[in-house]
């Protein structure tokens, strides 16, 4: 005797097999976005866009300063980087003759500091009190501004702490970038509770 299985209606399978998906309601959607904007507002006073912005003003001179060395290596004569502590901006000549000043047809860049950051006199240096944003041993003057020439060895004119910090120059704005003369190479540090510390990047 042969016995025969009972299906359920094909209507019904078809129904269970295509349920719609449970969509979101707008009121759900709100209740998701009120309580990310609670989040935000809570987290968003903690976060110090200040420093952000010295740390990416002392990155653009520590890479300004990179790249005159470089250059200097590359070109074979002198690139040298003033500072222009009032306009809070460096200018950087390409000195085909190596006498420390804009001749016709060479070429200048500037390089601009982030918005609202500056050169300024820090607390205390990193090596002790300074007087100046831009101190070192043997800093020239070039058209009235602090300078340092990168010579065709790598190496720079002169020992340097660059200092920068924010306007409203809170003490943990400050940032130093510092130049190795007998190298060229270049360090930053940051002024946090009162000491130096290096960055690591």
């Amino acid at each position: 005797m042969r016995t025969t299985r009972r299906q359920g209606s094909p209507t019904r399978a078809l129904l269970s097999r295509h349920r719609p998906n449970r969509a979101f309601t707008v009121i759900e959607l709100m209740i998701v976005i009120a309580i990310i904007g609670i989040v935000a507002a809570f987290a968003y006073p903690k976060v110090n866009f200040t420093q952000f912005r010295v740390d990416a003003a002392a990155r653009t001179v520590r890479v300004a300063l990179q790249n005159a060395e470089r250059l200097a290596v590359t070109r074979q004569y002198d690139v040298v980087v003033s500072f222009d502590t009032v306009n809070s901006r460096m200018r950087i000549l390409e000195d085909n003759n190596n006498n420390a000043a804009v001749d016709a047809g060479e070429h200048v860049i500037y390089a601009s500091l982030e918005d609202s950051v500056h050169f300024a006199v820090p607390p205390t240096g990193i090596s002790g009190s300074v007087g100046s944003p831009i101190s070192g041993g043997t800093i020239k003057t070039v058209d009235g501004m602090p300078t340092l020439i990168f010579h065709r060895d790598g190496a720079a004119s002169s020992d340097a702490d660059i200092y920068i910090t924010s306007r409203r120059a809170n003490n943990d704005d400050f940032r130093c970038i510092r130049v190795i003369q007998s190298t060229g190479r270049t360090l930053w540090w940051r002024y946090l509770t009162g000491t130096w510390e290096q960055a690591s990047l």
